[in-house]
């Protein structure tokens, strides 16, 4: 696949020692026209790949989508629909492409949940089939959430100190709980103080957005809803309805959840999406 006229695409050698490889291992980011993979189209393409000898490739590609990016994906990635007007649509690149992952292990962030979907559908798009099945995948984002656990315990040490003990008195728990907000809010000042906000800055929501009272069912910038909890937020109720029926399944069956939660989950398990205007 080409490089892109401003990258540098020069092999070049470095100290690898942080990973020991036996084939080469590709770096891999992709940015999109939007979050739900079942629709998002690449609009770039980065790539570092890494030999066994420690030569490192670099390269980055333009991509036309051939599809209308959202206002939301620009505005994370700055990629405007002028930007990729003039650029080859994905099925240019997609058998140099495919040459170059060949045989190669993949790395990245978040990779396994959503990169490697649409890459693999816009493949699928180009007529050529691209196999997971025989190659290592290294998700930093995976890695990340076993080395920092995100429960109870984990918050009390990190924002409180010591070890928990639910056992040593009734109100051990909500006082426990004060303590590691005020905690968060000590170690980071830039938190916000007011509860609202708080909340607002915690989900990556605001109210409007809800689905439900509680917003554990939310809307993207582009307007999808999606799951704003657990190890699947961010993935959108047509994905979850799609790959992840289960989950929503469980939510049904879980009374810690609201009545109304519980029927949206219900709805999205047989793909029907909530009734959100």
């Amino acid at each position: 696949m080409p490089t892109s006229d401003n990258q540098n695409a020069a092999d070049h050698s470095t100290n690898q020692s942080f990973l020991e490889i036996h084939r080469p291992i590709v770096f891999l980011d992709i940015q999109t026209t939007g979050p739900d993979s079942r629709t998002a189209r690449i609009v770039r393409i980065s790539t570092l790949r890494i030999e066994p000898d420690g030569q490192e490739r670099f390269r980055s590609q333009l991509i036309n989508p051939m599809a209308p990016i959202s206002p939301g994906a620009t505005d994370f990635h700055g990629i405007t629909d002028e930007d990729v007007s003039d650029c080859k649509p994905f099925a240019a690149y997609a058998k140099a492409l495919y040459e170059y992952l060949d045989e190669c292990d993949l790395a990245g962030f978040g990779i396994r949940r959503f990169h490697l979907k649409v890459l693999r559908q816009e493949f699928e798009f180009a007529g050529i089939d691209f196999h997971l099945s025989n190659r290592t995948i290294v998700d930093a984002m995976e890695v990340f959430h076993r080395l920092e656990p995100r429960d109870f315990d984990s918050a009390y040490r990190r924002f409180v100190g010591g070890e928990f003990n639910r056992l040593s008195s009734d109100d051990a728990t909500v006082n426990a709980v004060r303590a590691i907000i005020a905690g968060q809010i000590n170690q980071h000042p830039e938190l916000p103080s007011e509860p609202a906000r708080l909340e607002e800055w915690a989900t990556g929501t605001s109210a409007e957005q809800h689905i439900d009272d509680q917003g554990r069912f939310t809307l993207s910038d582009d307007g999808d809803p999606i799951i704003n909890f657990g190890r699947y937020r961010g993935f959108t109720l047509y994905d979850m309805s799609e790959n992840h029926a289960d989950y929503l399944r469980w939510i049904v069956s879980d009374e810690s959840f609201t009545p109304q939660q519980r029927q949206i989950a219900a709805d999205a398990a047989e793909g029907i999406m909530p009734d959100f205007e």
